[in-house]
């Protein structure tokens, strides 16, 4: 299976644990991923890259999906490939 890399700066996204990227980069691909994936410009092997491979941005990729789910948007975890969700449902007493 090839796999789909998503890239910053004509690069592939570093680790998430030891990037270089000062403060502002890294707001700016945080909202670099967020865009692409509401423009539909993110594909399902680029977030399973992301997350699998520990990338920077992968929190949001993983809020992202767990959004959808919980929103009945879809109903299996692109990454797990079942119905489990990075972190449980807010309840309504949850802050």
């Amino acid at each position: 299976m090839i796999e789909e890399l998503y890239y910053y700066n004509s690069e592939p996204l570093q680790l998430s644990y030891r990037n270089t990227y000062t403060p502002p980069e890294q707001v700016e691909i945080v909202l670099q991923i967020e865009n692409d994936f509401n423009s539909g410009m993110l594909s399902a092997d680029q977030m399973r890259w992301i997350v699998l491979n520990a990338r920077f941005g992968s929190f949001t990729v993983m809020k992202i999906i767990d959004n959808l789910m919980f929103n009945n948007k879809i109903k299996v975890n692109p990454i797990t490939l079942d119905d489990r969700t990075f972190k449980k449902k807010p309840k309504p007493f949850d802050l």
